[in-house]
């Protein structure tokens, strides 16, 4: 038996019903509702009761749940051995009696089938049928309803593709099936699982099998080397990443290979694709540091060292007579100002060359994530103003008080 590829969930009835009960000439019989829990039968009743469920919860989009269920071609079962299959398929995948739905039956040259319509509003309460995962537990539950139902096993985990009795497949350590079974839903681990398997039945290579995990929200990790040399995946789902060794041997390299038709020239651009992706998302690679390492150690072009040579510092000297003890003291005392300007104006330009080396941004952020602060920027500085003044000798001409007070402002740092 098979159901649809994937649940479908839509926001009224009025479509799902009408379409389920439409006529047609290629049905060997008109559809017809053969079970559920609803009072009434025609498609104006069952649109009725539909949406006054919906009603309930007016703050949810869409509370319509639809799903069929196909015989293999040549099978066929009675009304009421449908609606048991399907009120045992309800009930486990985790709608309750109070949840409404119908089962619309349909018999054409393509076989047996029937329509599963039902509102993810409870009646009692408008708790909503949430359904995480549904589309591959509704799979699961079909093969295992088939073998409880006695009936055809259509394509399913074969004993080639599912876990061996010697535990290839990890266990779930106590606390974590205790926690499933409180939660009524897998865990990341077990959905890995359950997920990979169900894919490796379809999928014949790798770009199907990297595609379809991706389709389940699953990013594959591949451990391949610089040489090519492919050792295996890991698996990432909801942002928590496991090696194949704590999923279990089954999903090791070794046996995806026996699986999965790989071929290095085709996939391996891929592969490489995939693992350059995973390490900018999560952290700088060792090519990146090394051609840092590279960058910081080239010598400095020429127009960047012109760059960088200071330019000559011109000074301002007022005519004044032969040098005083008042000359000196000034002398002395713009001197380290010049040298810090001169000093701070190089330490300038050094900054910016440096900020145009390729990736010094991710040197820094790994300087950072060290522990070293010696690349952060320092929070304030403070300038001090001091005046200093002198008074010449009578015996010689007096020098303007504002032009000495202008040479004797020095702002030291």
């Amino acid at each position: 038996m098979k159901g649809m590829q994937k649940i479908k969930r839509g926001k009224n009835f009025a479509g799902v019903v009408l379409y389920a009960l439409k006529l047609g000439t290629h049905h060997k019989n008109d559809p017809v509702v053969i079970g559920g829990n609803m009072l009434g039968a025609s498609a104006t009743d069952l649109i009725a009761e539909f949406t006054a469920s919906a009603s309930l919860r007016t703050d949810v989009a869409k509370p319509v749940w639809h799903n069929s269920l196909r015989l293999p071609h040549g099978d066929s079962l009675s009304e009421k051995q449908w609606v048991s299959f399907a009120d045992d398929y309800m009930n486990r995948m985790g709608f309750n009696d109070t949840h409404l739905r119908c089962y619309v039956m349909h018999d054409d040259e393509a076989g047996q089938h029937i329509h599963i319509i039902a509102s993810r509003v409870d009646l009692i309460g408008g708790k909503l049928y949430l359904g995480r995962n549904e589309n591959l537990i509704s799979t699961r539950l079909i093969h295992e309803l088939e073998k409880d139902h006695c009936l055809t096993r259509t394509t399913g985990p074969s004993p080639s593709h599912s876990p061996s009795p010697s535990n290839k497949r990890k266990k779930l350590p106590r606390n974590e099936q205790q926690k499933e079974k409180r939660e009524g839903q897998p865990t990341p681990k077990t959905f890995l699982q359950n997920t990979i398997d169900e894919l490796l039945i379809t999928a014949s290579d790798i770009p199907r099998f990297i595609e379809a995990l991706r389709g389940h929200d699953i990013t594959p990790l591949p451990n391949i080397s610089s040489t090519g040399r492919m050792n295996g995946f890991s698996f990432k789902y909801s942002g928590i990443a496991f090696k194949a060794s704590q999923l279990g041997k089954t999903y090791s390299w070794a046996n995806l290979q026996e699986k999965l038709h790989y071929e290095p020239e085709r996939d391996n651009p891929i592969l490489f694709a995939l693992k350059a992706s995973a390490m900018g998302d999560n952290e700088t690679s060792d090519t990146d540091i090394e051609a840092t390492k590279v960058a910081i150690t080239l010598p400095l072009p020429a127009a960047v060292e012109s760059e960088l040579t200071p330019p000559p510092v011109y000074e301002h000297r007022v005519e004044a007579p032969e040098t005083t003890e008042a000359q000196t003291l000034l002398d002395m005392t713009r001197m380290p100002s010049e040298q810090n300007r001169s000093a701070d104006f190089f330490m300038t330009k050094v900054l910016k060359w440096l900020l145009s080396i390729p990736y010094l941004a991710a040197l820094i952020n790994l300087l950072k994530k060290a522990g070293k602060t010696f690349l952060h920027e320092k929070s304030s500085f403070s300038t001090i103003h001091k005046v200093l003044s002198a008074e010449p000798e009578l015996s010689e001409p007096l020098v303007s008080s504002e032009i000495l007070t202008e040479r004797t402002e020095v702002p030291f740092r």
